[in-house]
C-alpha cells in the first residue's frame, strides 16, 4: 500500500527563523518580548464573559449552528464599528473570525486567488507571510516607518497595500509608500493603551484613512490584545468588497460552519468600550453616560439581550487606563535600566500598546551572527529573545530597511518586577554569552 504524503509548503523565511533561535532552547524560559498582553484581564471582563456565556446556553444558542440571534449580533456590530470608524456598514458586512489570525488568513487567501500582490510593512506579523505563501500569493514588497519600499522583484496584477495601526512590533505610526492600491487591507491592533494628550490618536488615523470607504478595504480588528482575551480567540473583519465577503463566508462554511456566539458577545462588549473610552476621556462629563444611553437603544433596536452595564463600562474604561499607565511605567523602566543593552529615547514610546523594538547593543553585523546569538542567550541563560527576523521580511529586506545592529522586541506589560529581572538576565547574558564556534563546511 502506497503512502500518501501531501507537499509541504517552506515556510516563510521569518517562521523558519524562529525555529533556529529556539532550538534546544527551554518552554520554561523567561522571555522579554512575549506577543500578547500580559497585563491581567479585568474582573468585569471575565464577569460580563460569564454572563454571556450563560445567556448563550440559556437562550439554545449552544445548541444550535446557528440562530437569528448571531444576524442580530452582527448588525449591532455594524452599527457600533461604524460609528466608531466613521464608516456606514450593514450586517451583512460584518464577519466574526477566530481572533485577527483568521481574518488574516481569510483576507491573504482571497488577494493570492486576485492575484493581488501584497506591499507589507516591516516588520509585521507572521501570517501576513506564510499565509500567502501556502496559497500561491506574492509579496510585491516590505515598507519601513517613513514609508521607503523594499521591492521583491516580483509582480502581480494588482496590488493590495497592508497598512497596521499602529504596528504591532514597534507600537509606532507608520507613513504609508506613495502607492495607489487596488485593495486595502487595514489592521488594527492597539487601540488602547495610549496616553499623553492624544490617547485615542490611533483611532483619528485610521478614521482619515477610511475616510469613510470600505468596498476597497478590510478592516480587521481584535478585543485580543485590547482586552486581554487571547485564548477567546475573537476577532472582526470588516468590508465593502462582495467578492471577498462571498469568499470568506464559502472558507468559513467549509471549516467550521458556524461560528462561536461568545465572540459576537466579546466582539461587541468591545466596540461598546471603544466607543465610551473616548467619551470618558471627553471635557464634557456627561458624554459618557450620553453616549451608554444611545449604545443601549442601539442593543435594544437589534435585539441583543447581553447588554453591559454602565457601570461596568465605566470600570473596564477605568481598567484600561490603569494599563496605559503601567506599559507607560514599563517604559520608563526601561530609560532608566537599559541604556547599555538597548537603544532608549522617547522615539522609539509605543503610541498605544504594549510592544516596542529597539536596537540590540551588540557587535552583531550579519543576521547568521545574531541567531547565533539569540539562540546561545536562550541555551545558556534561559532567556528567550525575539529578534526582528521574527516579525516578516527576509534578510536582504531587513538589510536594506532598516541597516545595522539587531533589534528585539521588549513587551512592557509584564509585571514591572519581571521586566527588570529579565533585564538583569539579558545584562548577564550581554557579558557572558559563549558563541558556538563556526561550522566548518566539508572539503
Amino acid at each position: 500500500m502506497s503512502t500518501l504524503i501531501a507537499p509541504l509548503t517552506e515556510d516563510a523565511p521569518c517562521v523558519a527563523v524562529y525555529r533556529e533561535l529556539r532550538d534546544g532552547v527551554s518552554r520554561a524560559s523567561a522571555q522579554i518580548g512575549y506577543g500578547y498582553n500580559l497585563y491581567p484581564t479585568s474582573p468585569v471582563t471575565h464577569r460580563f464573559l460569564h454572563r454571556a456565556l450563560a445567556e448563550c446556553a440559556r437562550t439554545g444558542r449552544l445548541h444550535e449552528y446557528g440562530t437569528p440571534a448571531d444576524e442580530r449580533d452582527r448588525a449591532l456590530a455594524a452599527t457600533l464599528v461604524s460609528a466608531y470608524l466613521g464608516v456606514e456598514l450593514e450586517g451583512e458586512q460584518v464577519v466574526f473570525t477566530s481572533g485577527a489570525t483568521e481574518g488574516i488568513g481569510l483576507v491573504t487567501r482571497w488577494l493570492a486567488a486576485c492575484d493581488a500582490g501584497l506591499v507589507l510593512p516591516a516588520p509585521c506579523y507572521y501570517a501576513f507571510e506564510q499565509t500567502p505563501r501556502r496559497w500561491g500569493g506574492t509579496v510585491l514588497g516590505r515598507y519601513r516607518h517613513d514609508g521607503a519600499v523594499h521591492a521583491t522583484g516580483e509582480s502581480a496584477s494588482h496590488t493590495a497595500l497592508v497598512e497596521i495601526f499602529p504596528n504591532g512590533v514597534t507600537g509606532t505610526l507608520y507613513t504609508p509608500p506613495p502607492l495607489a492600491p487596488d485593495f486595502r487591507v487595514v489592521d488594527v491592533v492597539f487601540l488602547a493603551g495610549g496616553t499623553g494628550p492624544s490617547p485615542h490618536q490611533v483611532t483619528d488615523r485610521v478614521r482619515a484613512t477610511l475616510s469613510g470607504r470600505v468596498a476597497d478595504t478590510a478592516v480587521l480588528m481584535t478585543p485580543s490584545k485590547d482586552l486581554c482575551v487571547p485564548g477567546i480567540r475573537p476577532g472582526l473583519l470588516i468590508s465593502g468588497h462582495t467578492s471577498l465577503l462571498n469568499a470568506v463566508r464559502d472558507d468559513q462554511f467549509d471549516r467550521t460552519a458556524s461560528s462561536s456566539p461568545l465572540t459576537g458577545q466579546v466582539v461587541l462588549l468591545y466596540l461598546t468600550v471603544l466607543l465610551l473610552a473616548e467619551a470618558a476621556h471627553a471635557p464634557d462629563p456627561a458624554a459618557f453616560t450620553r453616549r451608554y444611553r444611545w449604545i443601549a437603544r442601539q442593543y435594544a433596536h437589534h435585539q441583543v439581550t447581553c447588554v453591559p452595564a454602565e457601570v461596568d463600562c465605566r470600570a473596564i474604561v477605568d481598567h484600561l487606563d490603569a494599563m496605559s499607565l503601567h506599559f507607560a511605567r514599563g517604559f520608563e523602566l526601561l530609560a532608566e535600566h537599559a541604556g547599555d543593552l538597548l537603544e532608549t529615547g522617547d522615539h522609539l514610546r509605543p503610541v498605544s500598546g504594549y510592544s516596542l523594538l529597539p536596537r540590540l547593543v551588540a557587535d552583531l553585523d550579519r543576521p547568521e551572527e545574531t541567531v547565533a546569538w539569540v539562540n546561545a542567550v536562550g541555551r545558556q541563560f534561559d532567556l528567550k529573545l525575539n529578534a526582528h527576523l521574527l516579525f516578516g521580511g527576509t534578510k536582504e529586506s531587513w538589510h536594506h530597511l532598516y541597516p545595522g545592529p539587531p533589534r528585539i522586541r521588549v513587551n512592557v506589560s509584564v509585571p514591572h518586577e519581571n521586566l527588570l529581572h529579565t533585564l538583569g538576565l539579558l545584562r548577564e547574558a550581554h557579558r557572558g554569552v559563549v558563541l558556538p564556534a563556526p561550522r566548518k563546511e566539508a572539503a
